[in-house]
Order: C-alpha cells, then structure tokens, then sequence
C-alpha cells in the first residue's frame, strides 16, 4: 500500500483528530476533540514547521491515515528524530506506517540534509519496533521504566539510522 506525505492544511489537522483514537499501547487516556486546543495546535506546529514539521499520511483515497513528525531538525549537525501515529487501530497492519517512515526517510535526507534520524519508541511498541528494524534501524539506548504510562511504566528504545545516498 503505498501513501503520500504532505504538509496538513488546517481543516485535515481537524479532521485527523477529530477522528483519533489514542493506541492503548501509547496512551491510556481516553481523548476527546476539542476544537479550540485543536487550533492552537496547528497554529502552534505552523509555527515551527522549519525545524520540526509534521505531515500527514495520506492513503490511496486521500484520506488522512496518519501523521508523521520529523523533529526537532539539527541543520548543524544533519539529526533529527522521527515519530508517527496513526488515527486509529483500522489503520494499522496494512503497511501504511512502514511506507510513510521510508518515505520520511528520503525526504529528510533530500530536503532537509539530515544524515541520522533517531526513533523512540516504548517496549511494548512491538509494531513501531518491527517496522524500525525492518527499515534497518539500530537498537542504541534501552532505559527500564522511563515512561510513565498513567496504569504502568514502559521501557524506552532507542533506535538510530544513519542515512546514506544508496539507501
């Protein structure tokens, strides 16, 4: 399945949360579309989308499956870190995820110079750790409980991928 990524315009940022449901594995707190935190939340990625923009992943139909972030973006040192999310679990398991991060992967290199990219993800994670690894990513850092999850505490993993011309 292949995807697009594109910067979001605002009424596809709305639609994208207003049809969010947090992954469990991510976040135990149930979430409730509030239009108003929405906005300033656009206008806040807006506002700093040179060093850390974030797309949308959008399926064959147009339709908003996802979001994808390359953060923090270090131009001095060619770095950044890479998270997605998904809207909800029917979009998961079809290769959506796996496609976008290729993806990202080119466009970090070819737009924005970067070099490494950095993932973190909880241990519990184990569809993010396969798609990692899959898109040869490195394990570099686990910490035991450095997440607190609200009913639990989760690992973190660290996975770092150098970019390179022949990829």
């Amino acid at each position: 399945m292949s995807v697009t990524l594109r910067l979001m315009t605002r009424n596809e940022y709305h639609d994208f949360y207003q049809r969010y449901v947090p992954d469990p594995v991510m976040d135990p707190r149930p979430y409730r579309y509030q239009r108003e935190h929405v906005e300033r939340c656009f206008d806040y990625d807006l506002s700093r989308r040179e060093w850390y923009p974030i797309f949308g992943i959008f399926d064959g139909c147009e339709r908003c499956v996802g979001m994808l972030s390359l953060m923090r973006i270090d131009s001095l040192y060619h770095r950044c870190e890479i998270g997605i999310m998904m809207v909800d679990d029917s979009c998961k398991g079809k290769g959506y995820g796996t496609d976008a991060l290729r993806q990202a992967m080119m466009l970090a290199r070819e737009r924005y110079g970067i070099q490494t990219l950095t993932a973190d993800t909880t241990r519990g994670n184990h569809r993010m750790r396969h798609i990692l690894t899959k898109l040869g990513f490195q394990l570099t850092e686990y910490v035991e409980a450095a997440y607190d999850m609200g009913n639990r505490r989760e690992d973190r993993l660290s996975f770092t991928r150098t970019l390179n011309e022949n990829q």
